[in-house]
């Protein structure tokens, strides 16, 4: 709005029609923005026509231009081009900023760039977007090797289809590299957009399924794994994949599919088409892409809450990890696939009861921490630190890598990774004694987790925070999070949580006054964790029911039944679910 003015003041000044501008101004006050720009129009024609083309030359180029580039561009004498600019400066529509021929020059506001690039014709339009083009590849390759989207856009603008995809296409790459995830989708997109005005592509199917494969991964590292615009891009790399011979890009398109399916609890889905891969291409796939297979098996048991299978599946993918040269490696959910296979391994070690060999593969990932870990990655390793520290009560430690992973995310756009981040700075302060902040940051993460709908690790999330709510005495707040994550476990083969579900919902029957309710369903939970060989889920479970037995009087009942379950645990470490066991046990004793 003070652009709008300042120019209103200007037209009277310069028409000497106070009157007149001023009603035409009146007409028009729910039209700033047409106003406005027809106001800067009009200016840049009483400049001149000389005035006006090096205007509009410059706002090929944007916002900010250069002098060398304006003038290798422009093509006209230094006299003329030098008077132009000193009369657009003089007018107030541009600032200088040095002395030629090293100065730049900014537009005022961007609607007087608009205003200059909007009176040229296509075809000029398109034909200093050529130029400019032919000039930064000429004489200017330091811009487009650092910056390959200007010459992708100017090659773009100018109609060059085949050009702009190769140069989109680098910047995705190069924004990739750099961990500007944000900035790799935009770029990956402009060069889809490209190759579908283009026709026959360069490179052919094999460079499209690869295309759409790395929009895939930057789209999953910044919006998570179920938006609707990350599916159309796997079916569409897919569908690029069929029209190749490559056994590889075709298993390259399954397990960037997997995350997808996790997301939409259709584990079951995903293990047929994993086996399929293994059945009829494992003999042509490279050892890295067998092992992504089976550690996305792996994975899809983990959701199933069949977590032997699980095991033994993310093992078989370590151990085909460690033949696989570092620089053929792949990516798994947009992260290295050590870390994400060795991460899942560890948690599903954890719901076993396996817990020296989980703390020992956790410290192993940790102890690989390389700060020149992409920032995605590093954020994935700070979550296995949470887990640890988690699982061994170490609350300090805890909030401090969690405080930490909410900065990387934050600085990167990696919305669904900062989830993670703000559950474990919930998790510890409610242990730190912030039991209200803990609850308000889990329950923002749970949010965030599903704000595209996503499935997998809901219900443990879900479970968390319901642990936290109890803690809080809020038990109809508990009560309607288990309905909820109930409904969805029942419409999904999500079912890693089931006994936590049920626990929970025993310690409010607990909580009511319903002993008999609370006997059942600890009992019931006690039972789903020994079907699913959950022996974390079986302690937990067998910790709340002793309590409840007591009450009924059966006190010995109580402490002969926690102890048989604390006793098949053989651990050197100070595990917080086993302190809690042995805490309840020493209160049952005369």
């Amino acid at each position: 709005m003070p652009l709008f003015v300042e120019e209103l003041t200007k037209a009277v000044l310069e028409s000497g029609n106070a009157r007149t501008v001023l009603s035409r101004a009146a007409a028009t006050a729910l039209n700033v923005p047409a106003t406005l720009h027809a106001s800067l129009m009009a200016r840049l024609d009483r400049l001149g026509s000389t005035v006006k083309e090096v205007a509009q030359v410059g706002a090929v180029f944007g916002r900010e231009f250069s002098y060398e580039l304006l003038a290798a561009v422009a093509q006209r004498n230094a006299a003329d081009l030098n008077g132009a600019l000193d009369q657009l400066v003089g007018a107030g529509l541009v600032f200088c900023h040095g002395m030629r021929p090293m100065a730049t020059y900014l537009f005022k506001h961007a609607l007087v760039q608009d205003a200059a690039y909007g009176t040229l014709l296509r075809a000029k339009r398109q034909e200093l977007h050529k130029r400019a083009a032919d000039v930064l590849e000429e004489k200017w390759t330091e811009i487009t090797d650092a910056q390959p989207e200007l010459l992708a856009h100017h090659l773009q603008e100018a109609g060059d289809w085949a050009g702009a995809l190769d140069y989109w296409q680098k910047a995705g790459e190069a924004a990739e590299a750099r961990a500007a995830t944000r900035e790799a989708v935009s770029h990956f997109a402009s060069a889809i957009d490209c190759s579908s005005r283009f026709g026959e592509v360069s490179g052919g199917a094999e460079r499209m399924t690869r295309l759409h494969l790395a929009m895939a991964n930057a789209l999953m590292q910044t919006e998570g794994y179920r938006p609707e615009r990350l599916g159309k891009t796997l079916e569409d790399a897919r569908l690029a994949a069929a029209n190749t011979e490559s056994a590889e890009l075709q298993c390259d398109v399954a397990l960037s599919f997997a995350p997808f399916f996790y997301a939409t609890g259709r584990n079951h889905d995903y293990l047929t088409l994993a086996e399929e891969q293994l059945a009829n291409c494992a003999d042509l796939l490279p050892t890295a892409h067998l092992s992504g297979l089976w550690a996305t098996k792996g994975k899809a048991h983990y959701n199933r809450g069949e977590q032997p299978q699980a095991a033994e599946a993310l093992r078989n993918a370590l151990d085909l990890i460690d033949r696989v040269d570092p620089s053929r490696g792949i990516l798994l959910g947009g992260a290295d696939q050590r870390v994400s296979t060795q991460n899942y391994l560890s948690e599903s070690l954890i719901i076993l009861g396996f817990f020296d060999a989980a703390v020992e593969e956790k410290e192993r990932l940790i102890r690989n921490f390389d700060q020149g870990d992409k920032p995605f990655e590093l954020a994935w390793r700070r979550l296995v630190h949470c887990e640890l520290c988690a699982l061994l009560g170490q609350y300090e430690e805890l909030l401090e890598n969690a405080t930490k992973i909410v900065e990387i995310c934050e600085l990167h756009g990696y919305t669904k990774r900062r989830s993670s981040g703000i559950r474990w700075r919930g998790h510890a302060r409610s242990h730190l004694g912030e039991l209200d902040a803990g609850i308000d940051d889990v329950r923002e993460s749970l949010v965030l987790w599903r704000g595209h709908g996503v499935v997998f690790h809901t219900p443990e999330k879900a479970c968390e925070l319901c642990d936290f709510l109890l803690r809080a005495g809020r038990i109809e707040d508990a009560s309607q999070m288990l309905d909820d994550v109930g409904t969805l476990i029942f419409d999904t083969d999500e079912a890693s949580y089931l006994a936590e579900c049920i626990r929970l919902r025993g310690q409010i029957a607990a909580d009511r006054g319903d002993l008999t309710g609370a006997a059942h369903l600890f009992e019931t939970a006690i039972a789903t964790a020994r079907r699913q060989q959950a022996r974390l889920f079986e302690l937990r479970a067998a910790t709340q029911l002793a309590p409840v037995l007591a009450r009924q009087g059966r006190v010995h009942e109580a402490a002969t039944r926690l102890q048989a379950v604390v006793h098949t645990f053989n651990t050197r470490y100070p595990i917080v679910d086993l302190i809690a066991a042995q805490s309840t046990l020493d209160a049952l004793s005369p």
